[in-house]
């Protein structure tokens, strides 16, 4: 029985240090509505992150709207889908105002609402968390498509101390990747 301690330790230890790695994955599952075939071109994404129930520090390891907006500018106008991007946190009827000023301007074929939706801690730090997104067609004003992205073992790549601060961005970029790559399969890019 005593090797079997050793070796369930051994094993154990394995997993940890193979949950260390600074590559962490972000796994989106989506839902398309039938009949969507147009293509993403002019697309206002609202941006919500912070969680009510949450500490400022628990909010703060969560991706920021900045990060999130930095990492759709650099990847998404390249793939032509022009983008105006709304924070929304805090803002009274879930920035339906913010949003109707945006869109004055900008004139969106598509909205993409994105929300931080489901939260697990460890202790009392955020472990991993979901990103629900939405996206609604402007002209037919429905929702067409709907994806939910886990980023597990977040705090991994992405926590607010400052030793981890270049790992942050390489966060987001790996957000917009899989919703970019989920978006394609599913036939909208």
């Amino acid at each position: 029985m005593k090797s079997l301690g050793r070796r369930e330790a051994s094993l154990g230890m394995g997993a940890m240090l193979a949950g260390c790695t600074p590559e962490q994955k972000a796994i989106t599952e989506s839902n398309v509505a039938a009949g969507s075939q147009q293509k993403l071109r002019r697309v206002l994404i609202a941006i919500s992150v912070r969680r009510v129930k949450m500490t400022e520090g628990q909010s703060m390891s969560l991706l920021q709207v900045e990060e999130l907006k930095r990492s759709f500018e650099a990847k998404w106008p390249p793939i032509g889908i022009a983008i105006e991007i709304v924070d929304v946190d805090g803002a009274a009827d879930n920035g339906g105002q913010l949003i109707t000023a945006a869109n004055a301007r900008f004139r969106a074929g598509q909205f993409l609402y994105l929300q931080t939706s489901r939260v697990k801690f460890r202790n009392d730090f955020v472990n991993e968390y979901e990103i629900e997104a939405t996206l609604y067609d402007a002209a037919a004003r429905k929702r067409i498509w709907r994806a939910s992205t886990q980023l597990p073992d977040f705090w991994k790549s992405a926590t607010k101390y400052p030793f981890m601060e270049d790992q942050r961005p390489a966060a987001a970029d790996r957000y917009v990747d899989s919703l970019t790559a989920k978006l394609r399969e599913d036939g909208l890019l």
